[in-house]
């Protein structure tokens, strides 16, 4: 099922909702505290909504596309921010892959001077949510990573 999905600039967003977990995400999803046992388990898993979903559309739906995100994040007005130490919790991280693809992203939920790296709220797949370290999620997400702000 699709949902009515717009940026500020009524840009319309490809997005579904999905109904069933497969038994391969079903067994990934036990694996991962295991794999990365200093993260918080937020969730139970939800096929409804993804990363992104969670990112830019409150936990309604999927969004799949790198070409959704891209325009997301020029039509709705989010500015990079270049210095880690200026991130801000609300602000938003975006993992690529190397080739330059937005395959994952989270919304940030802490950042002083006290964890030096940044504490992220992401939903892993089908997986729940899970609150991580900046670079504690699975690797196939991307070793890059970029931070924004929405200027709306």
């Amino acid at each position: 099922m699709r949902i009515r999905l717009e940026t500020s600039k009524k840009t319309g967003i490809d997005n579904f909702q999905d109904t069933e977990i497969s038994s391969f995400q079903l067994n990934w999803n036990l694996k991962l505290p295991i794999q990365h046992p200093n993260t918080i388990i937020r969730t139970k898993p939800s096929p409804t909504y993804n990363c992104h979903g969670l990112t830019f559309a409150s936990r309604r739906t999927r969004i799949e596309k790198s070409s959704n995100i891209n325009k997301i994040l020029c039509d709705d007005s989010y500015e990079e921010i270049v210095d880690i130490k200026n991130v801000l919790p609300g602000d938003i991280v975006v993992y690529y892959s190397k080739t330059g693809d937005p395959n994952h992203s989270g919304i940030v939920v802490e950042n002083n001077c006290k964890t030096i790296i940044p504490i992220i709220c992401s939903k892993w797949g089908c997986a729940g949510e899970f609150i991580h370290s900046l670079r504690d999620c699975p690797p196939l997400y991307g070793p890059i990573y970029k931070f924004f702000r929405c200027r709306l």
